[in-house]
């Protein structure tokens, strides 16, 4: 993808959005106290939020990683994917840390299965998500350079007719009277305790959907310049979802269905509603951006691009606020005082980690500066 596309990035920026604000909610007891049109609203945007990172994980796959991958550079991409894996996984292990010092929730002598096990640690399901997809990406590409994406696709199709046949799949059994092998269970394939969803399958199979709408983008430029996308497959995805939607849905009781999406019951199920309406939401939700930034060339909300490029940073660190930020909060500012309050300091920092990353000496426009001043600083003075 030689150009890159703002929509993609805006939309994942909107997605780490949702989640900061869903995270901060919950913080402080804040989920469920709307009423009405609000918040079915909001909790219907912020049950998006997963999809839509996991869809276009699978977009960026194929649009930047496959193209590097089957170019010649399978050792660097594959270096990058698994160096991003670890990434995720130090956030991960970093909020276990936190988790367990303030919580107490295991035993000394347990965090090293805890560790090993992807345990459901509150706010922290998607980073264990993206450690295992990430280490698993570069497999993913080759499958996909071999065998295309038709087997790929057919595959993650077939993890949800099963639906019925998986949601009866037995738990993992107890290790030593504790339920760790119960928590890798739920991960893996949905079934096990505090499970939060969706499972490694699950979640794969979005991700393998990503790829497809990746695919059909076909992004290139006319002779005037402007970038071109191709919507065929993405109205074939919006159809199919469409249809799921209105089989799955039970229409004799439409709002008990609305509440079941609502509070996370359909995801625990890993029922595909959830995923069709996740599917659907996130190709609406990105081709608004598409359509919007890139076909007609608007540059409002560009601002908030850095959120998408440091979705990791924005994603761990705020989890860690999540647990060790004080109830008291809300003596001072009030409930959803202090809940803008988690948001905005989430925002912030990860900004100031952006502007940390672009100007220190390393890289991006810090580089070229600290560059500039070795040629005409001598190094004796600049030392002093």
């Amino acid at each position: 993808m030689k150009q890159r596309i703002v929509g993609i990035d805006l939309a994942r920026s909107f997605a780490i959005l949702l989640v900061t604000w869903k995270h901060s909610m919950a913080s402080f007891g804040a989920r469920g106290q709307l009423e009405g049109v609000a918040n079915v609203g909001l909790e219907l945007l912020m049950q998006l939020a997963t999809p839509i990172f996991l869809i276009l994980f699978g977009a960026m796959l194929e649009l930047v990683y496959r193209p590097r991958f089957e170019a010649g550079k399978r050792v660097e991409t594959a270096k990058r994917l698994y160096r991003r894996a670890w990434q995720c996984y130090g956030y991960y292990a970093l909020a276990i840390i936190v988790f367990f010092l303030i919580m107490g929730t295991y035993s000394l002598k347990s965090l090293p299965l805890v560790f090993t096990g992807f345990i459901s640690v509150p706010y922290s399901h998607l980073l264990a998500f993206y450690t295992v997809a990430l280490a698993l990406s570069p497999w993913l590409l080759a499958l996909r350079s071999r065998v295309g994406l038709v087997p790929l696709v057919s595959v993650a199709l077939l993890v949800h007719l099963a639906h019925p046949f998986m949601n009866n799949l037995p738990q993992a059994p107890l290790l030593f009277g504790k339920d760790y092998l119960q928590h890798m269970s739920g991960f893996l394939y949905g079934q096990g305790v505090d499970f939060i969803g969706p499972s490694l399958v699950h979640g794969l199979s979005f991700v393998i959907l990503g790829m497809l709408f990746g695919s059909g983008l076909r992004p290139s430029t006319d002779s005037a310049g402007k970038m071109t996308l191709s919507s065929t497959i993405s109205l074939w995805m919006v159809g199919t979802a469409c249809v799921t939607i209105a089989y799955c849905w039970d229409w004799s009781s439409p709002e008990h269905t609305m509440n079941t999406l609502l509070d996370a019951t359909l995801r625990m199920e890993s029922h595909p509603l959830y995923f069709s309406i996740g599917l659907l939401g996130t190709l609406i939700i990105t081709w608004v951006f598409l359509a919007s930034h890139d076909l007609r060339g608007l540059k409002f909300g560009y601002p908030i691009r850095v959120f998408g490029h440091r979705s990791l940073f924005a994603f761990g660190i705020g989890n860690i606020l999540c647990y060790i930020a004080p109830p008291s909060l809300k003596l001072v500012f009030g409930m959803w005082g202090s809940v803008l309050a988690l948001f905005l300091t989430v925002c912030v920092l990860t900004i100031l980690y952006d502007q940390y990353e672009e100007y220190r000496p390393e890289g991006g426009y810090g580089a070229k500066v600290y560059t500039a001043m070795k040629r005409r600083v001598p190094w004796g003075y600049a030392g002093q």
